[in-house]
């Protein structure tokens, strides 16, 4: 069971990841980043061992997709992996959020890589979430065997 923040630190972590988000949605980006990393600066070590570390990690990786920093984006990921540890689900996650970083970058071969396992397995239902671009590319490239160049 993972470790909850006091109920102090919790109200400060939240507000500052509110900001981030509040800048995100307003386009300042930098502003955005400065206090996504602000509240995960505030998560105690080993982060791994709190409720937020998931989620955060996971979070920030997509602020930086979906802000085209895909670097930043493909470290936040393997930070997330980490956190996120061993085990069938926390593999799907990881690849799944993986997959739409490479898709997002334009690594078309590395999402369909890294996600065409997980729909084999588990059928439409590894789609629920995601974006109708990324589901109608993976769909296509499973139906005509395509690897793009």
């Amino acid at each position: 069971m993972a470790l909850s923040l006091d109920a102090e630190l919790e109200e400060r972590f939240l507000a500052m990841a509110k900001c981030g988000r509040t800048a995100w949605l307003a386009g300042d980006i930098a502003e955005a980043e400065h206090r996504f990393l602000e509240s995960w600066d505030m998560i105690p070590e080993p982060k791994s061992a709190y409720d937020y570390g998931q989620i955060t990690s996971y979070g920030i990786a997509v602020f930086y997709r979906d802000t085209a920093q895909f670097e930043k984006a493909r470290a936040w990921a393997m930070v997330a992996r980490g956190i996120y540890g061993e085990g069938e689900a926390a593999s799907v996650s990881m690849d799944e959020l993986a997959a739409t970083i490479q898709f997002e970058s334009g690594d078309l071969d590395g999402a369909y890589t890294l996600f065409e396992p997980h729909y084999r397995k588990y059928g439409r239902r590894v789609f629920e979430g995601h974006k109708k671009g990324f589901i109608d590319f993976i769909k296509s490239r499973k139906n005509t065997g395509k690897v793009d160049q």
